[in-house]
């Protein structure tokens, strides 16, 4: 082994000459096949140079080498997940399983990352083997299969087994205990969700997200809940978590102290802020842009199926009602509410990650491929139900993609005075993917890239595209409702107007809201927090709609 190369690559590689490192070990390869090191040090500047196809390529042939292949492979799915190729990571596992089924751990993986590319019924499957192989805590495993069966297979009393198998195993998982509290929320049932954080927080005094979480099923208005106020206002003394900022931010609200409010929203949204992806606006713009340019009317015509379905897809702005608008569809018989479904953003992340570059060159056959297993999805987690809703506002992105695979689709879209949207977003963790959110420029700025894509939607797919203004809902639902559903080819119904009555499961950040019949309380938020728009934007706020 020359391992005067050897250093000299290490030394390239600490340097940041990537290429040259690369360039002095493949020889050393050739001389060498399979040497552990060499392979290794191929991995980093493979990674290194952003070769993503190379990358993995080097890291399989170091785990057939490796003393502990499995640490290898745990490496390699790391890096697999992190850009956007989970699905080799599964593969990885299984080939490795083939010749040593008796690994737990490995049972375990495959089953965590088969759950990043949708693959929810096989991940239990290894669960139940990792758990049948007596792997350690085992109590976690059971938690993880309930959040598969909750969230992906939207089965909540089997979710509820697993959580409860979680606690006979070890009474005090506060994990466990917070999921259920969680689940309790999502189906409506305040005081089962109070019970459940209660007793997270005896378990864990200090754990602030099941605190804010706890918070979220009382009411703060006038002088109530004093006592959790300053529970929640001395953790936060010593805490700078999100949640419980946002929490904390929601009960001043309540109270009628704005200006209190929104320092604990600014205090939340910083934080994220160091945490999340970069927002640039300007890249942004560009994905906008390119959209708008690839999927024209003429390229519609040209790749549409003719797939019958007629699902309807809900989608907007966050916080502009569209969890409201599927609870009103979701009380008449004609329509299934699906939630937010992950199926789009993870077939984009999988198989269109430029997106939308590469949507010109999908064909017939993929396209096929893609509603087929849309259609296969829907049918295994809702059976053949009445017409599926998919509110995931996101979606909005995907339109073109979604009227390709589905032509006979309805869009809904709903809107509502940005401002509103605005407050309602920098007030509500939406998570890294919504990197926008935690500056309200930001928020605006993707608002009006939004509005401009719906904009060009609705020229491309004409009456296909309905939209629903959340004020025009609040002050005249019964009309507006009405009108919704001749857009859908519905007849009226009135429970439409008892929506809030449903007990089924809702897993938004509405999921308080929507459990409550009409209320304009929300109309206008905007204005209780004039003085950081008037900060950001103006004076003339007031005056723009």
């Amino acid at each position: 082994m020359d391992t005067r190369t050897l250093q000299q690559a290490e030394q390239a590689l600490r340097a940041g000459r990537a290429a040259d490192a690369r360039a002095l070990l493949l020889p050393v390869l050739a001389a060498h096949p399979g040497d552990a090191v060499v392979l290794r040090g191929l991995v980093a500047a493979s990674a290194a140079l952003g070769d993503v196809d190379g990358t993995i390529g080097y890291f399989r042939q170091w785990a057939k080498r490796a003393p502990r292949p499995l640490a290898v492979l745990d490496e390699l799915a790391r890096y697999c997940l992190a850009h956007g190729r989970a699905a080799v990571a599964v593969d990885a596992y299984q080939r490795y399983l083939a010749s040593h089924p008796e690994s737990a751990i490995a049972h375990f993986n495959c089953a965590w990352y088969a759950t990043r590319v949708g693959r929810h019924e096989f991940a239990i499957e290894h669960y139940r083997k990792a758990l049948a192989l007596g792997i350690e805590r085992p109590e976690e495993v059971h938690l993880n299969i309930a959040n598969v069966c909750s969230g992906a297979l939207r089965d909540d009393a089997r979710a509820r087994e697993y959580l409860e198998h979680a606690l006979a195993i070890n009474g005090s998982y506060a994990a466990a205990w917070f999921n259920l509290g969680h689940l309790a929320e999502q189906q409506g049932q305040r005081d089962e969700a109070r019970r459940c954080f209660g007793r997270c927080l005896e378990i864990e005094p200090g754990n602030v997200v099941a605190l804010a979480r706890l918070a979220e099923t009382r009411d703060f208005h006038g002088n109530a809940e004093s006592v959790l106020l300053a529970r929640m206002t001395e953790a936060a003394e010593r805490s700078q978590d999100p949640d419980l900022h946002f929490a904390l931010g929601r009960a001043h609200e309540q109270r009628g102290k704005h200006a209190d409010a929104w320092q604990h929203y600014a205090v939340a949204n910083e934080q994220d802020q160091r945490e999340f992806p970069r927002y640039d606006p300007a890249d942004w713009e560009r994905r906008v842009d390119r959209i708008i340019a690839t999927c024209t009317p003429e390229w519609l015509v040209r790749v549409r199926q003719d797939q019958p379905r007629t699902p309807v897809f809900i989608c907007g702005m966050f916080r502009s009602g569209s969890t409201l608008v599927e609870q009103v569809l979701a009380a008449h018989p004609a329509f299934t509410p699906a939630g937010e479904r992950e199926f789009f953003p993870r077939l984009v992340a999988q198989s269109l990650p430029g997106y939308p570059d590469g949507l010109e060159s999908v064909g017939e056959k993929q396209l096929r491929a893609w509603a087929r297993a849309y259609v296969e999805e829907s049918e295994r987690v809702f059976g053949r139900a009445a017409r599926l809703t998919d509110k995931r506002p996101d979606n909005f992105l995907y339109l073109g993609l979604i009227k390709a695979m589905f032509p006979r689709a309805k869009i809904v879209v709903t809107q509502r005075d940005w401002r509103d949207v605005a407050v309602s977003v920098f007030a509500t963790r939406l998570g890294p993917s919504a990197a926008y959110s935690t500056d309200l420029g930001h928020i605006r700025h993707y608002i009006a890239q939004h509005d401009r894509l719906i904009g060009h939607w609705c020229a491309v797919f004409g009456d296909d595209l309905v939209t629903v203004q959340y004020e025009a809902l609040i002050a005249e639902p019964r009309v507006t409702i009405e009108r919704l559903l001749a857009a859908l080819g519905e007849p009226w119904d009135e429970r439409c107007l008892a929506f809030h009555e449903l007990r089924n499961t809702v897993k938004t950040a509405s999921v308080w809201q929507v459990r409550q019949p009409f209320y304009s309380s929300s109309v206008g938020r905007w204005r209780r927090f004039h003085a950081a728009f008037g900060a950001t934007f103006g004076a003339g706020v007031a005056d723009e709609h």
